[in-house]
């Protein structure tokens, strides 16, 4: 009996009646090897047979994945059948080594805010101020008190989940800020007013400035965990790439 008769309908359910897989591998299953069935039925099971098939494979415009797939569930069937003597060589497809496509994280650099740290005109500028001195979230802000700001010590106290966070206070900031009388009226504010002031000063968006305090910090030489630690971050995962190139 020649190999390639081995190969058919009735050696493949019983290959697959011996799997405990779900009806949707299965269905798979059985329509790959039906198609591999067809093709071997009047060739040799040789090495450069399945070669021609693996080539087949490719050129049928599938992808990587997909050939990848198919090919594995071949291979699951020959090994079966060399194991129960239905065939006499041990052969297999070369799988495909499936290329890992990297997406180049692009981090932004930083930009000039000159105008910023100037006197405060509207709602949206003294929010851009806030995340762009301490880093903070809008949620962040709404959480705030006025009495958060110690401006004799020059540091701002923020306390999150139970955790006490305190960042110092730029003098630059304190000289513009400190005669605020109304800041308990903007953090009593939803975060959508917040969302839509900020919009209308700079269209930068929130989580954009905030990745702007970042990378001042990172410029300034700050460690990593000291700044995961200003910015209330329990590990340094979302900070790693912006220190690739440190």
């Amino acid at each position: 009996m020649a190999e390639n008769s081995v190969i058919n309908e009735e050696r493949i359910l019983e290959y697959l009646a011996s799997k405990s897989i779900t009806k949707n591998t299965y269905d798979n299953y059985l329509y790959d090897l039906r198609a591999f069935a067809s093709f071997m039925e009047e060739r040799d099971l040789t090495k450069t047979n399945l070669d021609i098939y693996r080539q087949k494979l490719l050129a049928d415009g599938l992808s990587q994945t997909a050939a990848k797939r198919k090919i594995s569930a071949i291979n699951q069937f020959l090994k079966y059948s060399y194991n129960k003597g239905n065939i006499s060589q041990y052969l297999q497809l070369e799988q495909i080594k499936v290329k890992k496509v990297q997406n180049d994280v692009k981090i932004p650099r930083v930009v000039k805010l000159p105008d910023v740290y100037g006197q405060i005109e509207s709602v949206g500028q003294f929010i851009a101020l806030l995340i762009i001195e301490f880093g903070l979230t809008p949620t962040e802000i709404q959480s705030l008190s006025w009495r958060d700001f110690d401006w004799n010590f020059k540091i701002l106290s923020l306390t999150k989940n139970g955790f006490k966070r305190i960042i110092p206070m730029s003098n630059k900031f304190i000289l513009i800020s400190r005669s605020i009388t109304n800041g308990d009226e903007l953090f009593s504010k939803s975060r959508q007013f917040l969302y839509y002031e900020l919009k209308k000063y700079t269209p930068l968006t929130a989580q954009e400035l905030r990745e702007q305090y970042i990378l001042r910090q990172v410029t300034r030489g700050m460690k990593i965990h000291d700044l995961a630690g200003k910015l209330g971050l329990t590990t340094t995962a979302t900070l790693e790439k912006y220190y690739k190139n440190e």
